[in-house]
């Protein structure tokens, strides 16, 4: 251990990071809405890109458009009731003085976030036999996490171990104040070219505007405090602000894609879409109680964009009226934020009995991992007259894709890692920020068409974690 401390001071204060996440820990749970817009493709489990037959193949695949042959107006709204699934790192010390802690362990702080949003409106307009452009509006990005008054506190550490008839009450608590809100809204201009009667490709222009803003409550600023409670009436304060500030977020992006007839009469198609957007460039401020190795990175430059995302599906008909689609969604959910953004630090024993004690260290974040979405639906569609009525059910997986972290001491020489375990700093660490959970979402929904000119969809998405209901509207001219 002797030679445990000059070399961890070196070796944790200047280790850079991968690219991760602004160290919040409401904004390492930060959920994204990237399924199509539209009622038909949330019934169906977002299994849309091999079909994309009305005005939201602009947004979904912009290939579709070439299905379509009059001019089209569609809007679209959504309803959100999401449960943001954060845990709380809880450990308590008894027993002798030298008595270690029990690992932390992980306590549900799920908080409760709700929006209603119009998420698509768009018109399709045919410019030749082959060529079909389409102008549309979307919000693909809402997430609004607010832990109340309180604040949402990640760890909790206590120690009550006795020397005898005395018994300690130390408290070491880390609580995150004020709302996270995100937001991604876009204007595309997508045309679709008939290459033949089987072959459609697509592309599109988008301009988007991101909005990131970690907002303050009535206490002050988006902050986190670290309160060290010694004895009940002596506490250690130290209360870190954090900002965004001048995010650039009008940014431009493209999309491209293809739909191609595989059998004939469209008794099997195919779809391909690929979507991308400009990084939005910002920066992220730190004030207050700046930990000693962040103090010449008090304002560090960060860029956040929409992960860029790709999908490949089929749908089929084995008999007139039933389409089933199956389709993977790739998305790159790492590229949200560009590099690690430390902002609080850690103080504790570290290594072997008694251990060394050490301040300033820092955590390392890590983003999510890219992930593919597997979807499925079905759709009948029963005619009757002028009416046509479509029942839909869908399911996909959302997998985890939260951030995840550590923190450890390496000694240089031998590559050994050592946690922070006196208090568990280490474990509530990696405990608070887990990566999140994954989760079977399943859907369904109605549609109706009357006299081939006007279309409603109705539609909702159940999972543990969120709730979403849909309607949609579309009009041929």
């Amino acid at each position: 251990m002797k030679r445990l401390l000059p070399v961890l001071a070196v070796v944790l204060l200047a280790r850079v990071p991968a690219s991760a996440q602004v160290e919040s820990a409401l904004l390492s749970k930060v959920t994204f809405n990237l399924t199509n817009p539209g009622g038909k493709s949330l019934a169906m489990g977002g299994a849309f890109t091999a079909i994309a037959d009305d005005a939201t193949a602009g947004i979904a695949n912009p290939a579709g458009l070439g299905l379509l042959s009059s001019f089209e107006a569609g809007v679209s709204g959504k309803r959100v009731d999401d449960v943001i699934g954060l845990v709380t790192a809880r450990s308590t010390a008894t027993g002798g003085l030298s008595a270690p802690y029990p690992s932390p362990r992980a306590v549900n702080s799920d908080i409760s976030a709700r929006s209603s949003l119009g998420e698509f409106a768009g018109i399709v307009i045919p410019i030749s036999r082959r060529v079909v452009a389409a102008v549309s509006f979307a919000e693909n990005l809402s997430f609004e996490g607010d832990p109340g008054p309180d604040g949402y506190a990640y760890i909790e550490l206590r120690d009550n171990r006795s020397g005898g008839t005395t018994r300690r009450d130390f408290l070491y608590e880390f609580r995150e104040h004020g709302a996270v809100s995100l937001r991604n809204r876009l204007v595309a201009l997508s045309a679709a070219y008939r290459v033949t009667e089987r072959l459609r490709l697509g592309a599109g222009l988008t301009l988007n505007r991101m909005e990131l803003d970690l907002l303050g409550d009535e206490g002050g600023p988006h902050r986190i405090v670290n309160r060290t409670f010694t004895t009940p009436t002596q506490v250690r304060t130290l209360t870190t602000n954090m900002a965004i500030r001048d995010l650039d977020g009008n940014v431009l992006g493209f999309l491209v894609g293809a739909h191609v007839d595989l059998l004939a009469d469209g008794k099997l198609t195919a779809g391909a879409v690929y979507r991308q957007t400009s990084k939005a460039e910002g920066t992220f401020e730190i004030g207050g109680d700046v930990p000693t190795p962040l103090a010449g990175q008090k304002t560090r430059p960060f860029s956040a964009r929409v992960p860029r995302d790709a999908a490949i599906g089929l749908a089929a008909q084995p008999f007139p009226g039933l389409t089933v689609a199956a389709e993977a969604q790739w998305i790159a959910y790492g590229d949200f934020i560009d590099r690690s953004l430390p902002t609080v630090s850690y103080a504790g024993f570290v290594g072997p009995a008694p251990g060394m004690f050490l301040e300033d260290l820092l955590a390392e974040m890590r983003p999510p991992d890219d992930v593919v979405v597997p979807r499925l639906g079905v759709e009948y569609v029963a005619a009757s007259g002028d009416l046509l009525l479509a029942f839909r059910l869908g399911y996909h997986r959302e997998p985890a894709r939260g951030v995840t972290a550590n923190l450890v001491a390496t000694e240089e020489t031998t590559g050994a890692a050592f946690d922070v375990d006196d208090p568990p700093f280490s474990g509530g660490v990696r405990t608070v920020y887990d990566g999140g959970r994954p989760d079977d979402r399943f859907s369904g929904g109605l549609g109706a068409t009357i006299s081939r000119k006007v279309s409603f969809d109705l539609a909702f998405d159940l999972g543990r974690s969120s709730r979403v209901l849909s309607a949609s509207l579309f009009y041929r001219f």
